[in-house]
């Protein structure tokens, strides 16, 4: 009985063991997780500010020089963007919805992202 006694002992142990380890495994990848949501979040946030910022400038409310050449470089490759989207766009009969520059039909009456409504090209 001592055998059994024992071995059953050992295998209780080995499941403390194999158990603590899970949880462990379980809380680390949790906190990994929530580093990553956290990060995500804050490059929102950047990314929102980024753009209020350069609403700001682009509106001539905060007047820095360099900054301001920033975004007329940026305005001006927002531009170059939009027109190879749109001459892409061409080749596969669709277009870019003004609104909010998703792909859309050529033929679309309303923009299937955010229901603009469309003039129709000839």
């Amino acid at each position: 009985m001592d055998f059994f006694d024992n071995a059953l002992d050992k295998a209780k142990e080995a499941i403390d063991i194999v158990s603590k380890k899970t949880s462990e495994v379980v809380t680390a990848q949790k906190q990994k997780f929530d580093i990553a949501s956290l990060e995500s979040k804050r490059s929102k946030d950047f990314e929102k500010l980024g753009e209020i910022y350069f609403s700001l400038i682009k509106n001539e409310e905060i007047e820095d020089a360099q900054t301001k050449a920033l975004v007329e470089a940026i305005i001006q490759k927002e531009n170059e963007i939009f027109q190879l989207k749109d001459e892409l766009n061409a080749a596969k009969y669709q277009r870019i919805c003004p609104n909010c520059q998703a792909n859309i039909s050529k033929t679309a009456v309303y923009c299937s992202v955010c229901g603009a409504k469309l003039e129709i090209e000839e």
